[in-house]
């Protein structure tokens, strides 16, 4: 059984890690996702954060190949309403690995070309990790979530 599904709160907040199926077939866009949620006693928070709130990172376990999210500006604000999940897909981006690999380079090309994602063992790991503004005084966030699928080839 796969662990679709992981949520952590911290504080006021909740961060959870989706992906939607245990098992995907090859040819079906893999619907991964993580979500912030704030619980605290305010109506919304603004929350500053890098390029994006929520970084996805993903390990192809078969192979041994990992795919981490890219982090570029910083100082990005958000604001999160009470009880509203703040949602972002998991969107593709290039791994890091050993570019000297030639079976890792045909992987990455294969797996950024497509929608969906090559046959395989994934597990993703999710963050979030943002300094939330109240008033005066702030308070820094880290929460992390984990889920694994599988993409099946087909028959």
């Amino acid at each position: 059984m796969r662990h679709t599904r992981d949520e952590t709160t911290q504080d006021d907040f909740v961060f959870r890690l989706v992906s939607e199926k245990e098992e995907y077939r090859e040819g079906e866009k893999v619907k991964l996702y993580g979500e912030i949620e704030y619980i605290g006693e305010k109506e919304e928070v603004t929350i500053v954060h890098s390029s994006s709130a929520i970084l996805i990172s993903l390990e192809e376990k078969i192979r041994g190949y990992h795919i981490d999210g890219i982090v570029q500006d910083i100082g990005v604000t958000t604001t999160l309403k009470k009880g509203e999940p703040y949602r972002e897909n998991y969107v593709k981006s290039r791994g890091s690995g050993p570019e000297e690999d030639p079976s890792y380079k045909i992987f990455m090309e294969d797996f950024l070309k497509r929608d969906d994602f090559p046959a395989g063992y994934y597990v993703a790991k999710g963050y979030t990790d943002f300094f939330a503004k109240s008033g005066e005084v702030g308070e820094h966030v880290n929460i992390e979530a984990n889920v694994d699928f599988k993409v099946l080839e087909n028959d």
